[in-house]
């Protein structure tokens, strides 16, 4: 869930929502937290309290029947060298906001070769033969832990992207949901603004309505055509947003010139008359 909050506090910073201390917050209410993640309500506030209880998450009551305002903290991970080699939920600490992580490490960092601690080797131990099989079964046990978590982590990122695509792309034409879709979640609010900005400045300027959905198989188009340029100029989309705009409107154009042909065609066709 953090993941999901994390990207609404970044549309957040974007729109600029900051309260009278000039701290950014976002709105995200228990029902549409509920409907993204398939949870029920109680799993929501549980796992809203978690978040609170680590110090990545706070919320501000604002009213009677209104969603609280909620405040993303970033996580500090104070990681010290020592024999236990274990890091305490108590270190889980944060005192500032913001959505990116930090990581301050102590001067002297945990290489995997000082997992054999200098008290550990000595005469006693390395004599008992059991020694070496206790620490393959844990190598093995931490090994498998670690698989799974990251298994688990990587399901969760992807059903979290899927939830948060969906919002973006659900007002477009199914063409261009499908085409969009295969994009990073960042790429795509990115492609979506440029479209409706290109589209809105070309009705403006000819005094016409065009929707998507009159154009979609031609803008799609276009989009195979800008990934194609990307991939060969080995660019980005935030560094060629004017490219995609000018290729927007230079489709339109002709879309637009090519149906007014075709009326003049109409008004002066012999046989309609």
């Amino acid at each position: 869930m953090y993941a999901l909050l994390k990207d609404r506090f970044e549309l957040s910073i974007q729109n600029e929502w900051v309260d009278k201390n000039n701290n950014i917050y976002f709105i995200f209410s228990n029902k549409h937290l509920c409907e993204y993640l398939g949870y029920a309500e109680q799993k929501i506030i549980k796992l809203k309290k978690e978040l609170v209880n680590f110090n990545l998450l706070t919320q501000e009551r604002v009213g009677l029947n209104k969603p609280n305002r909620l405040y993303l903290l970033k996580p500090n991970y104070d990681i010290e060298a020592s024999r236990t080699k274990e890091l305490p939920n108590s270190q889980f600490q944060n005192n500032e906001f913001g959505s990116s992580r930090t990581m301050n490490l102590s001067d002297q960092e945990l290489p995997n070769s000082q997992s054999n601690d200098t008290d550990l080797n000595n005469t006693d131990y390395i004599e008992t033969e059991n020694n070496d099989t206790h620490d393959m079964n844990d190598t093995y046990n931490n090994s498998t832990n670690h698989n799974h978590s990251n298994h688990t982590n990587h399901q969760q990122t992807e059903f979290n992207n899927d939830a948060l695509k969906f919002q973006v792309l659900e007002e477009l034409p199914q063409q261009l949901q499908d085409y969009l879709n295969k994009f990073e979640i960042r790429e795509i609010r990115i492609i979506k603004s440029v479209l409706f900005k290109g589209k809105k400045s070309f009705n403006n300027a000819h005094d016409t309505y065009y929707r998507l959905e009159d154009v979609e198989f031609e803008i799609v188009s276009v989009l195979k055509r800008f990934k194609a340029m990307l991939l060969q100029k080995n660019e980005t989309i935030e560094a060629m947003q004017g490219y995609l705009m000018q290729s927007i409107k230079a489709e339109l154009e002709e879309i637009h010139a090519l149906n007014m042909r075709r009326q003049n065609m109409k008004q002066h066709n012999i046989f309609n008359q």
